[in-house]
């Protein structure tokens, strides 16, 4: 793709995600849906990350959930150990285990252990009551909501694609 067909293709990309996140914003706030956030982190991810978008898009979801899941082990070991160690070794031992696994091994599992993971378990304690009371509206909005969201933003490219080489080819002419 040439230089033109990429800044259109770009162009018209963009405003197709533009129109897809209103149409979903719509959608969600038509629903009175308090949780979007679940989906809508995922993207800004997808579209952060480095690489493929194939390998972008399955380090997003799988990161999110092991995130996700891993704030579930955390609150467990929280509320397990917190009794015998007190408030503070509690919580900090715990998270040093869970923030072990998403740091210290990232490099040997990098698809599973990123920065995705790391922003839902940092996002889903923001409101500690409200995840531990809605876990299943929470990972299946995660999976559902991402996986559909995402996959219409990477299905997006191929027709903005399609359309920016046939508007250079034109203009070429």
């Amino acid at each position: 793709m040439n230089e033109t067909a990429q800044k259109r293709f770009m162009l018209y990309f963009r405003l197709s995600l533009l129109i897809w996140i209103l149409i979903a914003n719509g959608i969600l706030h038509a629903m009175n849906f308090q949780y979007s956030w679940l989906i809508f982190i995922s993207n800004i991810m997808l579209f952060t990350m480095d690489g493929d978008i194939k390998d972008r898009f399955i380090s997003v979801e799988v990161g999110g959930l092991v995130g996700l899941a891993l704030t579930v082990v955390a609150f467990l070991a929280i509320s397990a150990l917190t009794p015998i160690l007190g408030s503070l070794f509690g919580f900090l031992v715990p998270l040093a285990v869970v923030l072990f696994v998403l740091i210290v091994l990232h490099p040997y599992a990098p698809k599973v252990l990123n920065n995705v993971g790391f922003a839902y378990l940092t996002c889903a304690c923001i409101d500690v009551k409200a995840f531990s009371s809605n876990l299943p509206l929470f990972f299946v909005t995660f999976v559902v909501g991402s996986l559909i969201f995402n996959g219409v933003c990477v299905l997006l490219m191929h027709p903005c694609k399609r359309l920016a080489m046939k508007n250079s080819t034109k203009a070429a002419s």
